[in-house]
């Protein structure tokens, strides 16, 4: 039997075809790796020396930039992503109508938030940075070009520029601080940061494929048919942007840029890790497809199974950043951001509905069940923004973090209130046990 195993395994890792997806998924994955490791260093670096109020300007910038950048997505970077693999003999049609659209998002974006830095942001610091960072929406149109690599197995040329793009990037974040410059050059940096992918994507383009830029074509009929395949995800997206940055913006307008520092350095301890439940659904996923193809009761088995996987993966992250929140942050950030401590230690458990929730959202996605997808999006975030109103002026910036918490958990356990999906997810939550 092992004989058998070996010879299988030989016989899989002979194959071109397997040996280049799997170098190509590897190139990915360790750009991701380095690229966040960098940048969290970085962050550290930066937090300690700007201390959290300046820390909290430059976050609240940031997040409120980040409220307008599903506008600039418009989500049909997936939609993309699947038609260049299905017809790689349209791309150039299909790159050139995407970059217009993104193109053209990117403008409103930007436009969009430069209006409420005008006329909402309450401090000049805050509207000079905001206003600094719009910039960026209209640059990151280029992004579409990894997606083309992507499609051909080539993920190694953009994963070499992510982890040229963090190092470059960062060591100037670092001399600014070091020098003594302020919030300001750093958001002059990560505009920087943008104007560098796209120059550094069109160099790879060109010289790395055998197309230019210049045959990009649009087509109004792919336009149209991208941005209504497309619509479904604009939602998600906004929601999850919303999860994402709404608790930073609200606590600066309620409390201040101190408590914005402080809040954001603990989640941003807390969101090391969450990309890996994301690489783990994606790489065993397809495992659980095959197996509805022969049997529902294995179907549901391996779902609960790899939901058991992610809830215990979770915990196992949470108790010990729990216990040792205050040693963390001290020793991360310094004194002056100890006040993140409780943050870190509510904060940490929203893995454990993050986790189930990616899970999820993947089997709605798979049963087509479109719109109890955006129901299960909606409803937390919701949750999340009234919670957030009524519980940052009473706990402050514990109340943000349990809003967080609360919210995230919403996502598993909203599927079971509509009946296409209640009877599946009774069976895979019985299988917990």
């Amino acid at each position: 039997m092992k004989l058998n195993l070996t010879s299988f395994l030989k016989e899989k890792w002979n194959r071109s075809g397997f040996q280049k997806y799997l170098k190509n998924t590897s190139w990915m994955f360790g750009a991701r790796i380095i690229t966040m490791g960098i940048s969290f260093l970085a962050i550290i670096y930066i937090a300690r020396n700007l201390g959290p109020a300046n820390f909290g300007q430059l976050s609240y910038a940031v997040g409120l930039i980040g409220l307008f950048g599903f506008i600039s997505s418009l989500g049909v970077d997936g939609i993309l992503y699947r038609d260049l693999i299905k017809n790689r003999e349209k791309r150039q049609t299909l790159l050139g109508t995407a970059f217009f659209i993104k193109l053209c998002a990117g403008t409103l974006a930007t436009t969009a938030s430069i209006l409420f830095a005008i006329f909402i942001a309450k401090d000049d610091v805050s509207k000079i940075l905001i206003f600094i960072l719009s910039g960026t929406f209209i640059l990151n149109a280029f992004q579409i070009i990894p997606f083309d690599f992507q499609s051909r197995a080539l993920s190694k040329y953009p994963s070499i520029v992510a982890v040229t793009v963090a190092v470059i990037l960062n060591l100037l974040k670092i001399l600014a601080i070091a020098t003594g410059k302020g919030v300001v050059y750093l958001a002059f940096i990560l505009l920087l940061e943008s104007l560098l992918y796209a120059i550094f994507y069109l160099f790879i383009y060109e010289k790395k494929t055998e197309d230019t830029i210049f045959s990009w074509k649009f087509n109004k009929q792919y336009a149209i048919s991208l941005l209504k395949d497309s619509s479904p995800l604009i939602a998600l997206s906004a929601f999850s942007v919303i999860y994402a940055r709404i608790d930073q913006v609200l606590i600066k307008h309620m409390i201040d840029a101190s408590s914005v520092g402080l809040y954001d350095s603990a989640v941003r301890i807390s969101e090391v890790w969450s990309f890996i439940p994301g690489i783990i659904v994606a790489a065993l996923y397809p495992a659980i497809v095959n197996a509805k193809k022969t049997s529902e009761k294995v179907y549901n088995e391996r779902l609960g199974r790899l939901g058991i996987f992610l809830f215990a993966l979770a915990v196992t992250v949470a108790i010990p950043v729990t216990l040792l929140a205050p040693y963390i942050m001290n020793l991360l950030y310094g004194d002056a951001f100890m006040g993140g401590s409780i943050v870190l230690q509510i904060y940490i458990w929203a893995g454990v509905g993050m986790s189930l929730g990616i899970l999820i959202s993947q089997y709605l996605v798979t049963e087509n069940c479109r719109k109890i997808l955006f129901l299960v999006a909606f409803v937390p975030m919701v949750c999340n923004v009234i919670l957030n109103l009524f519980w940052i002026p009473t706990y402050g910036i514990a109340g943000a973090a349990y809003a967080t918490l609360i919210s995230y958990s919403l996502i598993p356990l909203s599927s079971l209130l509509f009946k296409e999906t209640r009877n599946r997810m009774i069976a895979i939550y019985k299988s917990f046990s």
